[in-house]
């Protein structure tokens, strides 16, 4: 009924091998049943109004989608007080993902891991639409294309 999210505090391959059993996050697997346990009326959700829990939702929206698209660990990158939602291990490559819930999308996060690790590209996934070309070291992809991700 749960997603471990493994914190790890490097951008280096193997992340697995760097994820420590007793720090980690958790996530529902589904957004409903988050929903429910919170008591969020229907048309609070159909307005998309949840107020300042808005970016639980989104993050939790995401993990749901990756573990659904063949994911079989979730991390997520803190140093200090910088954090990275996820983090993937894509072909001996760590690529990073930030999640924002509306469309603004300043993330200085994941610019310092970006610049720390050197990533071939940072994905952010927002209410924005879609700019994800090869060509693209920031790539945006909206939030309901998360179960997709890499397109």
């Amino acid at each position: 009924l749960v997603i471990k999210v493994h914190i790890v505090n490097t951008g280096l391959h193997p992340l697995r091998g760097y994820a420590k059993e007793n720090f980690f996050k958790l996530m529902l697997f589904d957004v409903g049943i988050l929903a429910n346990m919170n008591n969020l009326a229907p048309q609070t959700i159909l307005d998309a109004d949840y107020g300042t829990y808005k970016g639980y939702f989104a993050e939790n929206f995401v993990a749901q989608e990756l573990m659904g698209n063949g994911e079989d660990h979730l991390f997520s990158w803190q140093e200090q007080k910088a954090e990275v939602e996820f983090v993937l291990d894509m072909d001996g490559q760590v690529i990073p993902i930030e999640v924002k819930s509306g469309s603004v999308t300043k993330a200085k996060s994941i610019h310092m891991f970006s610049e720390k690790y050197k990533p071939p590209y940072q994905a952010i996934f927002s209410g924005k639409t879609l700019d994800a070309g090869p060509e693209r070291k920031i790539r945006h992809y909206p939030l309901y294309l998360a179960g997709k991700f890499p397109l």
